[in-house]
């Protein structure tokens, strides 16, 4: 059974791709092009939001794995891995604030 269309027509779904692509590069802050304090500052803010979005996600991912999942090996390793994260998120924080 086919799945129905969403779009009536190419148009349509190519012009609500670009809404799509604007309103995602609304939010983020334009960077600046030549190298020097306000352009490390604005990186390494869009750095620290990408992990703290990583960081929440991992964590939502393990905390819907079974116990049994969270005490075995590939449960330990993804949770040393997500702390690492953590730290690696910490100190970008701290020289951003810097």
């Amino acid at each position: 059974m086919a799945n129905p269309r969403k779009y009536a027509t190419n148009a349509e779904r190519q012009a609500e791709y670009r809404q799509r692509c604007r309103a995602a590069t609304a939010t983020q802050q334009p960077v600046p092009a030549r190298p020097g304090k306000r352009r490390w500052e604005v990186m390494l803010n869009q750095a620290c939001t990408l992990l703290d979005e990583v960081v929440s996600e991992m964590a939502l991912y393990q905390d819907e794995r079974s116990e049994r999942w969270q005490e075995s090996e590939n449960g330990e390793r993804f949770s040393e891995r997500l702390e690492a994260i953590e730290e690696a998120l910490t100190s970008l924080q701290e020289q951003a604030e810097a």
